[in-house]
C-alpha cells in the first residue's frame, strides 16, 4: 500500500514540476523523508534516479513543441557547473546555514510576489531590474513555430547561470526553481519557453547527480524504480496538460505556488541536514 501511494504522489509531485519546470526534486525530497521514513540518503538517491526519465521525456515532448531555447540553456547549464564547483569550497568559509535561512525566506517572498493579485502595471524607470532589461541586446531570439521573440544580453544569461550553480553548490540544493522564474521575470522570455528550457537543463543536472548519487551507493533499485515510473508517468502526465496551455497569468500563479513550497522546502532541508549532516 505504502509503494502505491509514494507512486501516486510522485507521480502528481512530477506533473506538477513539468507543467512549471522545475522537475519537483525540491518537492519529493522532504516529502520521502517526513511521510515515509526513507534514510535522507537514499531518498535523495532515488529522486535523483527519477528526475532523469522525466526530465528526458519532458524534453522529446517539448522537442516536438519546437518550445525548447538550446542557446539559452547551454549559457545557464555550462557557467553553473562552474559555479557549483566554487559554491561548495564557499561552504568552508561562509555561515551556509543563515544564509540558506535568509535564501529560503526569498525564495518565499518572491513566490507571495507571483501567486498575489497583479497591480496595476506604471512604466518604472529605475531600480536593478530595469537596467538588466535595458542592457545592450547581444541576440534576438526567434521562434517561428510559437511566433515568440524576445533579446537577450548573453553575459546577463551567464552571469545568472553562474550565481544559480553557486546557490546550488552552496546550499546543496537544485537551482531549477529559480531558472524558470527569473527567465520569465527578469528576462521576459516566454512562459513556455522557459519552463521546456528549464526541464532541458535538468536532463543534464539530475543525469549527473544520479551517476553522482550510483557510485555513492544511495541509488536502491527497489526504490528507485518505482519512483522512476512514477516520475515518467507524471511527465507525460503534466506535457498533455501543458498542451492545454494556461494564460501566463495563470502560469505565473502556478510557478508562485512552486516557489512557496520550494522555500519550504528548502527550510526542512535546513532542518534535516542539521540533525543528518546531509542535504538535498
Amino acid at each position: 500500500m505504502e509503494e502505491f501511494i509514494i507512486f501516486v504522489v510522485g507521480a502528481l509531485v512530477s506533473g506538477f514540476g513539468t507543467i512549471i519546470g522545475f522537475g519537483g526534486g525540491v518537492f519529493m525530497v522532504p516529502i520521502l523523508i517526513i511521510f515515509f521514513g526513507y534514510n535522507i540518503e537514499i531518498a535523495i538517491g532515488a529522486t535523483m534516479s527519477a528526475l532523469v526519465p522525466a526530465s528526458i521525456i519532458a524534453s522529446v515532448f517539448n522537442l516536438r513543441d519546437r518550445s525548447i531555447d538550446y542557446l539559452v540553456g547551454s549559457l545557464i547549464q555550462f557557467p553553473a557547473v562552474a559555479g557549483t564547483v566554487l559554491g561548495a569550497f564557499m561552504v568552508a568559509f561562509l555561515p551556509v546555514a543563515e544564509l540558506q535561512l535568509f535564501f529560503a525566506l526569498f525564495v518565499v517572498v518572491v513566490g507571495v510576489y507571483m501567486v498575489a493579485p497583479p497591480k496595476k502595471k506604471t512604466r518604472r524607470h529605475s531600480g536593478m531590474m530595469y537596467r538588466i532589461r535595458r542592457a545592450p541586446t547581444s541576440f534576438i531570439r526567434k521562434n517561428r513555430a510559437k511566433h515568440l521573440a524576445y533579446r537577450l544580453n548573453a553575459g546577463i544569461v551567464s552571469v545568472f547561470g553562474f550565481v544559480s550553480g553557486i546557490i546550488a553548490g552552496l546550499f546543496g540544493i537544485g537551482g531549477g526553481f529559480l531558472q524558470t522564474p527569473i527567465m520569465i521575470k527578469l528576462f521576459r522570455i516566454p512562459s513556455q519557453i522557459a519552463t521546456s528550457t528549464s526541464l532541458f537543463i535538468l536532463v543534464i543536472t539530475s543525469f549527473t547527480g544520479f551517476i553522482s548519487h550510483y557510485l555513492l551507493g544511495n541509488v536502491l533499485w527497489s526504490r528507485s524504480l518505482p519512483l522512476m515510473a512514477a516520475f515518467a508517468l507524471g511527465a507525460v502526465g503534466g506535457n498533455l496538460m501543458k498542451k492545454h496551455q494556461p494564460p501566463a497569468q495563470n502560469i505565473d500563479k502556478l510557478i508562485g505556488i512552486g516557489l512557496l513550497l520550494a522555500g519550504a522546502g528548502v527550510m526542512l532541508n535546513l532542518a534535516i541536514k542539521s540533525n543528518f549532516g546531509f542535504s538535498f
